[in-house]
């Protein structure tokens, strides 16, 4: 296994970029020092130019005001900061412990369907059968031939299973992939044709299109920038045969997920006992989707972050002239200083309001789907037996 790809790892590792890394204080990469440099030259640009006017005497007045001033806006601008912040990181760490969530729910599941169900002997060579109307998952987990008559997707990253394992293999890879499906959808990649997503669904298993299908009309917000609402023309109506119907692909797997264990019972090949536990994992798995898309699609409100970069810059712009007359062309570094740590603070609170994105400081989505696929990996070539019995 490649160096940096390993299962086990020490937290710090997930923000290493190599083996060999500069100190924190020297670091660029992953600091907001690219987000808040415009910032920083725009201030201290300001605080060199009430230098230089003060000090040619181009104005028939002091620039000079009093500190008062800056000792009242820091107080104010320090709760404001202290809120955006833990608002933040609020949403940050409840991100976190949502995806904690998804990783026991997927544990849980792959395990009981490993352990509990039992083994079906895959023949592919065999007729199909006709199924009942309920038992979706005949199609749609492969039993029958593809019907377009193509050979059915491989792939290296195809797991390595036993023959009489075939449609607990199947499952396995819908449940991973409903877990990287969740990673795109939060980071609004939508569709099937990702290298860790398209050789993880079934064969013949077709997601409904994104918004290709849906006539709809921009309507500007009062809130000014890129945000939209965006309505349907046509009035609202639940009918069947309704093509515009939309689903997440997350939501899609869930469903077929939960007709497959339906189907499954009735069949007799998942005792009743589990399918309890089973259709409750993929409740709580929805549960927790549901709470991320939460987190994503409600960020923190346009009229609070533009209030606080507003009152941000006042209080910069305003402070260097409380220190025009003692420190002279001190102020210029001084506020330069004052200006990054301020507006960096602004900026950890719009680098983790998301947490869902790619950024450095994002979550490591990519790593945890990656951890779940080395686990799944693993766990499909265990042999169902008590460890150290001869059964």
């Amino acid at each position: 296994m490649p160096a940096g790809m390993s299962y086990f790892k020490k937290p710090a590792e997930f923000y290493r970029r190599t083996q060999w890394t500069y100190p924190d204080t020297l670091r660029i990469r992953g600091s907001v020092i690219p987000s808040v440099i415009s910032d920083v030259c725009i201030v201290t640009c300001w605080s060199a130019a009430i230098i230089f006017i003060e000090h040619g005497k181009y104005l028939p007045f002091s620039l000079n005001f009093p500190q008062v001033i800056a000792s009242v806006l820091s107080i104010i601008v320090g709760l404001i900061l202290a809120f955006r912040t833990n608002t933040a990181y609020d949403r940050f760490w409840e991100g976190r412990k949502l995806w904690a969530s998804l990783d026991v729910q997927m544990r849980n599941f792959s395990r009981m369907i490993w352990v509990g169900m039992k083994e079906t002997p895959h023949n592919p060579a065999a007729p199909a059968v006709a199924a009942p109307a309920l038992n979706a998952g005949v199609h749609l987990f492969g039993r029958s031939p593809s019907p377009n008559g193509k050979a059915p997707k491989t792939s290296n990253a195809a797991f390595v299973h036993h023959d009489d394992d075939h449609e607990k293999i199947l499952v396995i890879k819908l449940l991973l992939a409903y877990a990287v499906s969740v990673k795109h959808h939060l980071r609004q990649e939508f569709g099937t044709r990702y290298y860790d997503l398209e050789y993880l669904l079934p064969e013949g298993f077709v997601p409904c299109a994104a918004t290709d299908n849906v006539e709809i009309k921009v309507v500007h917000d009062k809130a000014t920038g890129d945000r939209h609402r965006h309505y349907n023309e046509e009035a609202w109506t639940i009918r069947a045969g309704n093509e515009d119907g939309q689903m997440s692909l997350p939501l899609e797997i869930m469903y077929a997920l939960s007709l497959w264990i339906i189907g499954e019972n009735r069949a007799g090949r998942i005792e009743g006992s589990l399918v309890g536990n089973l259709l409750g994992s993929i409740n709580s798995m929805t549960d927790i989707f549901t709470n991320m898309e939460r987190i994503v699609f409600t960020p923190i409100p346009l009229a609070y972050s533009i209030h606080l970069r507003q009152v941000v810059y006042l209080y910069t712009l305003a402070l260097p002239f409380t220190f025009v007359t003692q420190l002279s062309w001190g102020t210029v570094p001084l506020m330069a200083l004052c200006s990054f740590t301020l507006f960096g603070v602004e900026g950890i609170g719009r680098e983790i309001e998301n947490p869902f994105g790619k950024d450095s400081n994002d979550l490591h989505m990519d790593e945890f789907c990656r951890d779940l696929k080395r686990e799944m990996d693993y766990m499909v070539n265990l042999k169902n037996r008590v460890p150290g019995s001869h059964v």
